[in-house]
């Protein structure tokens, strides 16, 4: 049985004797903390209210535009003054842009059209 090796099956059976030694972990100094979480800075957090605003507001005959220019100029700026709040403040400029876009959209579509035909039927354009 002092084989040294793979076991074969015929060699296999139950273990009888287990020894143990002692392993100790000796430190010098003083070990630094791991630093917490940070919940990002509260421009971050201003941002992602504007662009949570821009997609709440984009519906809204284009108003979104307003608070999505706000939360990508305020994203970007704390993208790049703390990095505690670079994903927050990511996620904001994403937001942000995705609410300008459909304030842009509803503002061509629907509140250019809905001005045409009021300025038509007061007779300020198109007059036959």
């Amino acid at each position: 049985m002092n084989q040294i090796g793979p076991l074969t099956p015929r060699d296999t059976g139950p273990i009888t004797q287990v020894s143990v030694t002692e392993v100790s972990v000796e430190t010098t100094g003083l070990m630094k903390e791991a630093p917490a979480p940070g919940q990002g800075t509260r421009l971050s957090k201003i941002a992602l209210g504007a662009a949570v605003g821009a997609l709440v507001l984009a519906p809204v005959f284009g108003l979104g535009v307003i608070p999505g220019i706000l939360g990508m100029i305020l994203g970007q700026i704390g993208r790049r003054s703390a990095p505690s709040g670079r994903v927050r403040s990511t996620v904001a400029v994403a937001i942000s842009a995705v609410g300008v876009v459909i304030s842009t959209a509803v503002l061509v579509f629907l509140t250019l059209p809905l001005s045409l035909a009021f300025l038509v039927s007061a007779g300020y354009i198109l007059d036959n």
